[in-house]
Parts: structure tokens; C-alpha cells; sequence
């Protein structure tokens, strides 16, 4: 505004100008507003970089400058349908459990009306096909290894509900079952991520009287199923770096894919870039089934990939000066890659045990074939933790005919641990000495395998993990009366009655056949065959299902009761052989995966506190969680991985000499 000749003129700011004119006022009432103080600089916020304690030799690796989040065990579960129950199954169940597999049925069309109401199912309700007794509602639970792949396999433990009144799980099939993360919960509480599924025939323990209820089903209403969880949605794995930094975390990546280039089968790089604080990471299809050893070659990388042959010599000195780090040494020495190997070359008969082997580990992992002759020592004169080591780590090399050779010759080495890594070794080379069988109808996903290893010292040994296999160490030949030591064959005289006298197993004095007469459980049907006296022909005929393809003699027992009537045998003298089996130790890896995962998952807090009936199962505390009470452990520490079962006194004659 303006004053001319007395009168007042108004003047109208439009446009740039009026725009100009309000921003500086602003600023000016900004800086009344702000005092004196404004025209300070402003702090900036000081962070303390986080620096590890670690070991000098191992600084400057990845694992010293990030954190591996994601490679824990993961506890997955759900509940689960097991059908082809010999009458054992049924019964009621809880009200929310029932509301939960009666809508899941119908979701998979079971019921009235259904596309699925076909066959068997035809006409049956949810509800009825629940209370068949050939049914059981499970709980199906697994602890899947870190990192673990798509399409992975992994061992499945199934266990009948609190308080069920089913009997038994023998002879039972799992349907397939979605398993998500966290103990398995009713469709009350919410229901986690799907990053598997399961299903197969269960495996029960083998030394229980099938048929049987009550006491004498104690260990058959748990049950697993071989190999039988599959990865559908896998897990992702995150390093998260110490100090946030994009040119640190550039490194990092470039480290990774210069040691784990895109290979046959990657869907795109193996790590990626999320931002300067955290990278994203799978494990390549190479590692598929050694997740945890890429993870440690991982964390063993060097970030700047510079001077290698440099460090694998300084890596060599450290380990004969710090023999507590060999560990972690060695697997550095293995991250570095084939530039390690002349460095490792005079440590393979340093006279300090713990080094030698960890440079061993190394050589052989790279496929040094210098290493062969000092590994065939270590296996065939080592203390027996570091014999077991060198034989599987002789059974990873390249083709080479001195090493089946060894190998050969040590599964008729007197040491439990060392004859089964023997054969181990030799059945991932494929080596022609070993006679496989495969039982089953279905080529995709086989009943189980006889496998037969030549030994001078006869020996019956199950697995109880991966795929289901039934192993005999010994001879073809006949026993003769005399005595023939490493006999696959009934013993003259032998006469076996097992399961309430439902299986019998004869062999007459001097006669070369032998007689099994079996009642089935079910049908009460009565059969009895006469076959030759080997422990590999009577397996095929207990576990063979006749079909018009295969019309043969067969009882079509599963696994777990053949492996059953193979130990009723031994243990009553029926056959002069050992009998072992693996380990169990799927049972404490879910009971540990589960108390590090969603023992208390707040998705089922909320539900329980609007009135909602959430049931959550964790699973259960085994027994024994780690090596039985006086079991021996290497030098190695590397604890035994094989059970040998000691046969009792048959009634009426004397233990047999392999006890």
C-alpha cells in the first residue's frame, strides 16, 4: 500500500511475487521464533563402530564382520491323517482338533458330494472317516537343517496326540502334510508360513511285538517317515553386517560370488544386496545336501580377495602355532580354495594330531589326491574318532582305485563305527563290491534296499535315517555244520518263533532249505513257504508284495517289521551275526529346535485372550538327548554313531559267538 495526493492506494500482489513475498515472511517469523540459538551448527550423532574380540588370524573374514541369521534348525509341524491302520486307530478327539481335520477333509474333498467322495471314500463324512479305526489323527514334526534347499529332503517324526487312544501307528501311510513354522496348532490360533510338506510309510520301532497293544506297543504310537519332508518355500538366510556400510557390504557380495559363482541349477546369484546393513543369501544347488558346510565356508571367505597365496601360508603357520583355532583354520584354508594346497602339502604328516587332520580335512575337501595315502593311514591305524573321519573324508574324493581298495578292506576292521563308515564310503562311490536290491513296487520311492557287503565277519545293520536300507556284512555261502564265520545264512537247527508265534522260522538238521510260516495280524490268513537258507532271500520274501507283474511268494511286511523279524532271529540264534543300527538323534534336534522357535507364539496369546480354544503342541523332551550313559567318544569327540544290540540267551542253547 501506498499513499498519493491524500488518498490511499492498494496494489495487489499476484503470481511469483506474492509467493516470494509469504515465503520471506515465514522465514523471518522462523527466525524470531528460533532465538538466538539458530545459528549454531547442528551435532551430528556419533555411533562407535562395533569392533569383535576375534582371533587375528580370523579377522578380516566375513563371519568376523557379520551375523548369519536363519541357521538354526527350524522346528515345522502340523497335524496330520495316517491311513492303512490295522484296526489300532479311531477314537475320539479333542473338540477343537476334530473341527480342524473335519474342515481340512473337506477342503481336500472327503465328504458327501465331493469330487474326492470316490472308492473307499464313497459315501463317508469327515466325522466317519475320522473315527475309522484304520485312521489316526498325528502330529507330524521335523526340525529342517539351516539353509536347507528347495526340494531337500529331510526325516519326519510322527507321534500320536496326548491322551489318544490310538495303539499304534504300524503299517500306517502319512498323507500329505503341509508343515509350517512353529509347533503345530488347531485352525483357531493362526496359522504360520508353509515351507514344506510330508509323506510316506512310517517306520515304528522295529523291536516291539507287532500286532500288540498296551505295554507291548510301548515306541509304536511314535513313528518316523524315512526322508519323507520335502522343502517346498525355503527359508532365506541374511548376513547382517556389524557396521552399516554400502561400500563394506559391496565387498562382501563380490567376496561371495568370486568364491560361489552362478552354477548349473542357481535361479540367479547366490547372495544379493538388500541395502548397506544386511545382504541376502541361499544356498546353491551344489550344497544342496551340505547346507551347513557351505554356511561355514561362508563365514571363512576372505572380504578382499587379495594375496590369497599370502594368507593360505599364514593360515599353515597359525595352525601349528594355535592348534585350538585348527577348526576354524581349516576351514579357511578350504575358502580359500585350490591356492591352499601347496601349503598344505607338508603339514599331512605334522606329528600333532589335531593339526594334521584339520589340514587333512582341508586337502581332502579339495580334492588333493596327495592326501589319499595319509588318510588311508589315519583309517586303518588311527584312534577310532579320527578313523571314522579320514574314511568318510577318503569316500568325498575323486574316483581313485586305491581308495575303494582301503575301504574294502576296512569293513572287516573290528570297530563298529569304522566298518559301517566303510561301507558308507563305499556306497556313495558306487562301488560294484556292494549288491543292492530294491524292494517295492514303486521305482520313485521304494520300500527299502538290501544292500551286501563281502566281510569276513557277519553283521546285520538298519538305518534310520535318509533312505531306508537293510545291510548285511558276510557271506553268501551256506553255514556249515562245522561252522563257516561271515554266514548270511540260517544257522543248521535254527528254529524262531516271534510275535505270539505269528512268524515261525525253521531250518532242519541237514536239509538246505529253510520253512516260514507266518498268521497275519489282520486277515488271520496262514501262510507258509519253504526257501533257501540266505538272510537275502527270506528278506525279499518277507518284504515282496505279489502283483500280476511280480506274482512271486511274498508277505508285503513293511520295513520296520521286517528289520523287526531280522532281530527276533539274531536274537534267538537264528543267525551268527551282530546287530546294530544308527543313532537316533532326530528326536533331540526337534526337541531343541522347538524350544529356540515359537514356544510362545503371539498370534495364539491374541487369539487365547478373545475367548478363542487355541491348542499349541511343542514337542515333547526325548528321553536321552545326547550318547547313552557310557558311551565311548573319540579323540575327535566325534560320538558314536552306530548301536549294536546284544541278542539275548535263546531258550534252550547258548549265545552265539558274534554276541
Amino acid at each position: 500500500m501506498r499513499v498519493t495526493n491524500g488518498r490511499r492506494v492498494f496494489f495487489t500482489w499476484t503470481g511469483p511475487a506474492r509467493r516470494g513475498a509469504a515465503l520471506m515472511a515465514g522465514a523471518i517469523a522462523a527466525l524470531a521464533l528460533a532465538g538466538p540459538g539458530c545459528s549454531q551448527p547442528r551435532q551430528a550423532k556419533k555411533v562407535e563402530p562395533v569392533v569383535r574380540d576375534v582371533p587375528a588370524v580370523l579377522r578380516g573374514t566375513i563371519g568376523a564382520e557379520t551375523t548369519f541369521r536363519g541357521i538354526e534348525p527350524q522346528l515345522v509341524s502340523d497335524f496330520g491323517i495316517v491311513v492303512g491302520l490295522n484296526g489300532t486307530g479311531g477314537g475320539e478327539l479333542p473338540e477343537s482338533i476334530q473341527a480342524t481335520m473335519e474342515r481340512e477333509l473337506a477342503r481336500g474333498g472327503v465328504g458327501k458330494g465331493s469330487p474326492g467322495n470316490l472308492g473307499p471314500l464313497e459315501g463317508v463324512t469327515p466325522k466317519e472317516f475320522l473315527r475309522d479305526t484304520s485312521v489316526a489323527v498325528v502330529i507330524v514334526e521335523a526340525a529342517i537343517p539351516p539353509g536347507a534347499p528347495k526340494a531337500s529332503t529331510f526325516e519326519v517324526r510322527v507321534r500320536t496326540l496326548p491322551g489318544s487312544t490310538v495303539t499304534s501307528l504300524e503299517g500306517g501311510t502319512l498323507w500329505t502334510t503341509d508343515l509350517r513354522i512353529g509347533p503345530a496348532t488347531v485352525f483357531t490360533g493362526v496359522k504360520s508360513r508353509k515351507i514344506a510338506e510330508a509323506h510316506g510309510p512310517i517306520f515304528v520301532n522295529p523291536f516291539a511285538e507287532p500286532g500288540k497293544s498296551g505295554e507291548d506297543a510301548i515306541g509304536r504310537t511314535v513313528g518316523r517317515v524315512l526322508a519323507g519332508g520335502v522343502v517346498t518355500d525355503p527359508l532365506q538366510l541374511e548376513l547382517v553386517l556389524d557396521n552399516e556400510s554400502h561400500a563394506r557390504a559391496r565387498s562382501i557380495q563380490e567376496a561371495i560370488r568370486y568364491r560361489f559363482p552362478e552354477g548349473p541349477g542357481d535361479d540367479g546369484p547366490i547372495v544379493r544386496g538388500r541395502s548397506g546393513g544386511s545382504l541376502a543369501l541361499r544356498v546353491p544347488r551344489a550344497y544342496t545336501d551340505r547346507p551347513a558346510e557351505f554356511i561355514e565356508l561362508v563365514r571363512h571367505t576372505r572380504i578382499e580377495q587379495v594375496m590369497a597365496q599370502e594368507y593360505a601360508r599364514r593360515y599353515v603357520e597359525e595352525l601349528k602355532n594355535q592348534p585350538a583355532l585348527a577348526t576354524d583354520i581349516g576351514w579357511c584354508l578350504r575358502a580359500l580354495g585350490k591356492v591352499s594346497v601347496p601349503f598344505l602339502l607338508p603339514m599331512y604328516d605334522y606329528p600333532e594330531l589335531v593339526p594334521r587332520m584339520a589340514a587333512l580335512e582341508a586337502g581332502a575337501k579339495l580334492d588333493d589326491v596327495r592326501a589319499v595315502p595319509y588318510l588311508e593311514d589315519l583309517a586303518m591305524s588311527g584312534p577310532p574318532g579320527f578313523q571314522a573321519a579320514a574314511i568318510e573324508l577318503l569316500g568325498g574324493m575323486r574316483s581313485n582305485p586305491r581308495i575303494n581298495e582301503a575301504l574294502r578292506h576296512l569293513v572287516n576292521a573290528p570297530d563298529l563305527d569304522v566298518r559301517v563308515s566303510a561301507y558308507e564310503a563305499l556306497a556313495e562311490r558306487g562301488d560294484p563290491m556292494i549288491e543292492r536290491v530294491v524292494m517295492g513296487d514303486d521305482p520313485t520311492q521304494p520300500k527299502f534296499m538290501i544292500d551286501t557287503v563281502p566281510a569276513n565277519d557277519a553283521m546285520i545293520y538298519v538305518t534310520q535315517r535318509g533312505q531306508p536300507r537293510i545291510v548285511l556284512f558276510g557271506s553268501s555261502s551256506d553255514l556249515s555244520p562245522g561252522g563257516a564265520p561271515g554266514s548270511l545264512s540260517l544257522a543248521p537247527e535254527a528254529m524262531v518263533s516271534a510275535w505270539s508265534d505269528r512268524l515261525m522260522v525253521a531250518r532242519d538238521p541237514g536239509i538246505a532249505r529253510v520253512r516260514v510260516l507266518y498268521r497275519d495280524a489282520r486277515s488271520g490268513q496262514k501262510t507258509e513257504q519253504s526257501l533257501g537258507p540266505t538272510l537275502a532271500e527270506l528278506i525279499r520274501f518277507l518284504a515282496h508284495k505279489p502283483t500280476p507283474e511280480d506274482p512271486a511268494p511274498g508277505l508285503n511286511l513293511t520295513y520296520s517289521e521286517v528289520v523287526g523279524a531280522l532281530y527276533e532271529i539274531q536274537r534267538q540264534g537264528g543267525v551268527p551275526a551282530t546287530f546294530a543300527t544308527e543313532r537316533d538323534r532326530m528326536a533331540a534336534a526337534i526337541y531343541e529346535a522347538g524350544t529356540a522357535s515359537l514356544a510362545d507364539r503371539p498370534e495364539n496369546s491374541a487369539a487365547a485372550g478373545a475367548g478363542q480354544d487355541v491348542n499349541v503342541f511343542v514337542p515333547r523332551k526325548p528321553a536321552m538327548a545326547g550318547p547313552a550313559a557310557g558311551e565311548g567318544q573319540g579323540p575327535a569327540g566325534r560320538p558314536s554313531l552306530v548301536v549294536p544290540i546284544s541278542p539275548k540267551t535263546p531258550a534252550g542253547g547258548k549265545k552265539n559267538k558274534a554276541s
